[in-house]
């Protein structure tokens, strides 16, 4: 329906894509004609797609090679003992783990900001996490009907979310394997976002997966408040752009962006990185604007977009990409334009994200997260902040020399150190007389922190 094969309008999955059964992608070595045909006649880049699933079988060849080497040298036997013991012990760690956490029922619910058809309602993910002993039983009862956009969850990719945030609580020396799950129960109502009846559009879950993850997280703060992080951006922009070049060729290619980690009881959150579920490098400017008709006029660190805090949030990513020749086809896949990353414990919220598309004519159109449009030549793509990171803790805690830094580094201005940090700098230097009297007279107004969560608009609770 839209080239990169992810259209933000789909109702149905047949919008999506070529569905078919398993087949046999070679047989005794020789490739499937037929099938090969299917596949190349129904894509718009055939030699990409093809491409990428000889490579794929390529990747099989060696790891079927290596294993066979290692079954050769060692033994059956042998092998499978030592399996067996790997997942026995990430089983073990895993257990060890949970059993650290109070027994309780811990709730909580994040939003996404629509479904790219209906526009104007939140998308609401609940969960409830349940520690008994070293069980662990997540359950997303409460969570929103399956929605009629594709911000759908299939089953197999909320669970993969789930299981990030229990091999994020396993630790490092957790073996990387399924013993870590065991102990692990998951409830995904069907008809659900995070479990649709077909044929449901799915081809947006990954921003419903950063969400569950979110939520997750969120969850857990009531039960390890020191261990888990403000949220992060909660996103991932995905800018998919597809036309014809000159000599009549198709082209697609993705933009990729992100936005900041959350702070923690130990440290900042790093600006623009990706987090949980996510783990894609973005695209250099130079190779856009070699092989596509595009030109990147910017790429930098949004200011005053991290959640203040004691340990701030880390930066969103400020972008403004042209189409130099149209027309192009353009999908926008973003989160966080109607709601914002919590901040915990007296720290704040980071910036919601923002984006517009600047049409050539002057034209100014607000992009309203999950998005198709047309592009012309001339017209620019215009991200003016991806969102940041939420905060941690109280930020008149947070050292002013901290945040002077930040102010030298454009990060901060100076309005945002006054008013967020309760910092008053004069040049380059901090007023510790008016700084000191600052923070006491508007915490004093605040009161005390009494609130876990910050949402910004949605409130505190």
């Amino acid at each position: 329906m839209a080239p990169g094969s992810m259209p933000a309008n789909a109702t149905e999955v047949y919008q999506e894509g070529l569905r078919l059964p398993p087949l046999r992608l070679y047989e005794a070595g020789r490739p499937n004609e037929a099938l090969h045909a299917i596949l190349g006649r129904n894509v718009r880049i055939p030699e990409t797609t093809l491409g990428d699933l000889r490579a794929q079988l390529a990747a099989t060849h060696v790891g079927v090679s290596r294993l066979r080497a290692l079954f050769e040298r060692h033994g059956r036997a042998t092998l499978r003992g030592y399996t067996d013991e790997l997942l026995d012990r990430a089983e073990a760690i895993t257990r060890a783990r949970i059993a650290e956490i109070p027994d309780g029922a811990y709730e909580f619910e994040d939003y996404l900001d629509n479904d790219g058809i209906e526009l104007d309602r939140l998308i609401p993910i609940r969960v409830t996490v349940s520690v008994s002993g070293s069980d662990l039983r997540v359950d997303f009862t409460g969570s929103s009907p399956q929605v009629r956009g594709p911000l759908n969850s299939d089953r197999s990719a909320a669970l993969s979310a789930v299981h990030f945030v229990v091999r994020a609580l396993a630790g490092g020396d957790a073996p990387r394997n399924g013993g870590v799950f065991r102990p692990l129960t998951v409830e995904l109502p069907l008809g659900t976002v995070v479990n649709p009846r077909p044929p449901a559009p799915v081809n947006a879950r990954t921003m419903t997966m950063k969400r569950i993850a979110d939520t997750l997280l969120g969850a857990l703060v009531q039960a390890i408040p020191a261990r888990i992080p403000a949220a992060p951006c909660g996103l991932e922009r995905i800018f998919i752009f597809g036309g014809v070049d000159p000599g009549g060729r198709r082209f697609v290619c993705a933009e990729l962006d992100t936005g900041g980690s959350g702070g923690s009881a130990r440290a900042d959150g790093i600006d623009v990185i990706r987090t949980d579920i996510a783990n894609v490098m973005n695209v250099p400017a130079e190779a856009l604007e070699l092989n596509y008709p595009l030109r990147v006029h910017r790429n930098a660190l949004r200011p005053d977009s991290a959640g203040a805090g004691r340990r701030r949030g880390g930066l969103g990513h400020v972008n403004e990409t042209e189409v130099l020749r149209g027309p192009v086809h353009l999908t926008v896949f973003e989160e966080r334009h109607r709601t914002r990353p919590w901040g915990l414990f007296g720290g704040r919220p980071g910036a919601s994200s923002r984006a517009e598309v600047h049409r050539a004519d002057g034209r100014v159109e607000v992009i309203p997260t999950n998005s198709i449009y047309v592009l012309e030549t001339g017209d620019r793509v215009v991200c003016d902040g991806s969102a940041g990171g939420g905060g941690y803790g109280d930020p008149y805690e947070r050292e002013p020399g901290l945040v002077v830094a930040d102010v030298l580094d454009r990060k901060l201005s100076l309005d945002t150190a006054r008013a967020d940090y309760g910092v008053v700098i004069q040049g380059s230097e901090v007023d510790d007389a008016a700084t000191e009297a600052l923070r006491a007279e508007v915490g004093a107004e605040r009161g005390p922190i009494t609130w876990t969560y910050d949402r910004g608009e949605l409130g505190r609770s």
